[in-house]
């Protein structure tokens, strides 16, 4: 039996249904809509340094001695730990490359916390901040896609709240 108070309870209950949630959740979440936002438009093309802002160079030395990896913090895209290795994948003329250094990803963290665009997301990852073209998750941890290459990069759930607060402060200092 169809009339008009059966059908305004019905539309209300839809409403309630799927209206409430959506907006109460929404709300919540908000400032990650904003972050996004900003990490879309930003442009991260930083493969060759201007002299203007000249970036000083990295010097990475392997715990035996016997060899170094020198770069500028913006060819970094991402550090991994691979076993006694870390991996970097720079971007050189153009193109990623991947350099091998025997080294701990703790060492390496010390020694890039100068910079403040290069954060550790997880256990195993170091990322350059500047790279970041998406971001996916939630609370629980995030993907990130970095520009110049497919790879995602997991952040755990520990480093979500200090990740965030690390993307305002430098997306925020960059687009006032």
């Amino acid at each position: 039996r169809w009339n008009l108070i059966t059908f305004s309870d019905s539309l209300l209950s839809s409403f309630l249904i799927f209206a409430l949630p959506f907006f109460f959740f929404t709300i919540i979440n908000y400032r990650y809509l904003l972050v996004y936002e900003i990490i879309k438009n930003y442009n991260t093309d930083n493969s060759h340094p201007d002299p203007e802002t000249a970036e000083k160079p990295i010097r990475i030395e392997s715990q035996l001695k016997k060899e170094e990896l020198v770069f500028y913090p913006g060819q970094l895209i991402y550090a991994e730990s691979e076993g006694n290795y870390i991996a970097f994948y720079l971007n050189l003329d153009g193109q990623v490359k991947k350099k091998l250094i025997r080294n701990s990803i703790s060492n390496i963290e010390q020694q890039l916390s100068v910079i403040p665009f290069l954060f550790r997301v997880h256990r195993a990852f170091i990322v350059n901040v500047k790279r970041i073209k998406s971001q996916k998750g939630n609370s629980l941890g995030y993907r990130l896609k970095l520009s110049g290459t497919e790879v995602e990069i997991p952040v755990s759930r520990q480093k979500t709240n200090e990740f965030d607060q690390v993307i305002k402060r430098f997306f925020l200092s960059i687009h006032p």
